[in-house]
């Protein structure tokens, strides 16, 4: 037996780099097959059958849960004994009988004094409740101060020229008095002379005479030019004192002012400060240290104990109010609460509810006229505040007695005559012919066909019920 040599393994080829390498292709994944289309189709019919036969099930032998939705439309009401009380509902604003309206004041004194608006440096917190009397908003002062001194030194000025006038005034009378004087003794002296003429010459009599009708003449001229001197200095003292009235005036209006700059409530209420556009162009709430224009509404006093309901009424329903009709006044901030009322004014002029203006042609809406009415809160509470929104119920009549039921439990068909209502007896509403004598805006007065105690649908009929 020959021995067998072992087998050695082959050189591995040394790759050329002159050669690129050859790069293995990818191996492919065996795609799946997709399913056919009539499997797909069995699958989805079996499934709609299945479902089918359990919903079957379930509807022939587990009851269903009432709908929640169908339960909580249906609406009841008891017929009740009562007194039918119509009445009609105002819509309006909380207002006060008395208010006193702060303005930011008129300076009275000349515009020399620089200023076209005012400062606040003390304003009463909105609110607050001051009696009469009481400081509710200061001004800044300083510059009325400062031009009051300057104002007061020209009067010493003017005080000083005026006495300085009136001593020169009477230096020059005096001077002129004895200018009179002396053309008179002049004159005197001249008609002396005269009477020595008989016995001088002809020519020397009548030089003395033609001095004696000069002298006369000066005299009498004095005398005429002293009224006019007089009227003169007259009218320049006049002149003067005028002046310095002037500048008294002057500082007095700027006294009063100056008084005017700390206001005073005219009357004790609550606070309310106005809205109105600031030095920034929005429209906030007055506070310290705006800047605002003489005559600018700035503040409220309103007397809390007489508040009403300023509200408008339709010219038609408006016949129908009296004054002195009890109401009922409820808060849109309060909705619990109530409050006793009465109708305190009616207006005798109506509006327009469109707002149209001469120059423009209305619109439909302003043919609709409105009648202003006041309702007086005669409850007092602390939660009534000055524009509110509000509404009342004006008491129109009452004194009908009889069975009340709500006013949407009264039905009409067109097919018949009369009203109806469904009364509910044993889990079912009965259909059942009634007499109505009268209605109000939310309740029927019923005369036949309904019990005390009896429930009423409100609602419409179910869609499931046995009545008839």
């Amino acid at each position: 037996m020959s021995a067998q040599l072992p087998l050695r393994k082959a050189p591995e080829p040394v790759p050329d780099p002159s050669y690129p390498i050859p790069v293995p292709e990818p191996s492919r994944r065996k795609l799946k097959s997709k399913p056919s289309g009539w499997l797909t189709l069995g699958l989805c019919v079996a499934a709609a059958i299945v479902t089918a036969l359990v919903l079957g099930a379930l509807s022939r032998g587990v009851p269903q849960p009432a709908s929640s939705g169908t339960t909580a439309q249906v609406r009841t009401a008891l017929a009740g004994a009562g007194e039918l009380t119509k009445s009609l509902r105002i819509g309006g604003t909380i207002e006060t009988l008395n208010y006193a309206a702060i303005r930011a004041p008129r300076m009275r004194g000349p515009r020399d004094s620089g200023r076209a608006d005012l400062t606040l440096m003390y304003l009463a917190e909105a609110g607050s409740v001051v009696k009469a009397g009481a400081v509710v908003a200061e001004f800044e002062v300083k510059w009325l101060e400062d031009h009051i001194e300057d104002r007061e030194s020209v009067v010493v000025t003017s005080k000083s020229n005026l006495r300085k006038l009136q001593s020169d005034i009477l230096i020059l009378k005096e001077t002129e008095r004895q200018g009179r004087l002396m053309a008179k003794a002049e004159y005197d002296k001249a008609v002396l002379d005269l009477r020595t003429a008989e016995v001088r010459s002809a020519i020397e009599a009548e030089i003395l005479k033609n001095m004696a009708d000069e002298a006369r003449v000066t005299w009498e001229q004095l005398e005429e030019e002293g009224l006019l001197k007089e009227r003169v200095h007259g009218a320049n003292i006049r002149r003067e004192e005028l002046e310095v009235k002037e500048q008294v005036l002057h500082v007095e209006r700027h006294e009063r002012d100056y008084e005017r700059l700390r206001m005073q409530s005219p009357i004790g209420g609550m606070v309310v400060l106005e809205s109105m556009f600031n030095k920034s162009g929005q429209f906030a709430q007055t506070k310290e240290g705006d800047q605002i224009y003489p005559g600018t509404l700035f503040m409220r006093i309103v007397d809390v104990s007489n508040m009403v309901v300023g509200a408008t009424v339709n010219q038609v329903d408006a016949q129908s109010i009296r004054i002195g009709n009890k109401a009922v006044v409820e808060l849109d901030a309060y909705p619990e609460a109530q409050f006793a009322g009465r109708v305190a004014g009616l207006g005798a002029v109506a509006t327009t509810s469109g707002g149209s203006s001469r120059f423009r042609r209305p619109s439909g809406g302003a043919f609709v006229k409105h009648i202003p009415v006041k309702i007086l809160i005669t409850d007092h509470d602390e939660r009534i505040l000055p524009d509110l929104s509000a509404s009342a119920d004006v008491t129109l009549s009452s004194g009908k007695r009889g069975l009340l039921v709500p006013r949407e439990a009264v039905r009409t068909s067109p097919d018949e005559d009369g009203e109806f209502v469904y009364v509910q007896q044993d889990e079912e509403f009965v259909r059942r012919r009634v007499r109505v004598s009268d209605f109000s805006d939310t309740e029927a007065l019923i005369d036949s066909g309904l019990q005390v105690g009896e429930e009423v649908l409100l609602s419409a009929l179910p869609a499931k019920t046995g009545g008839s």
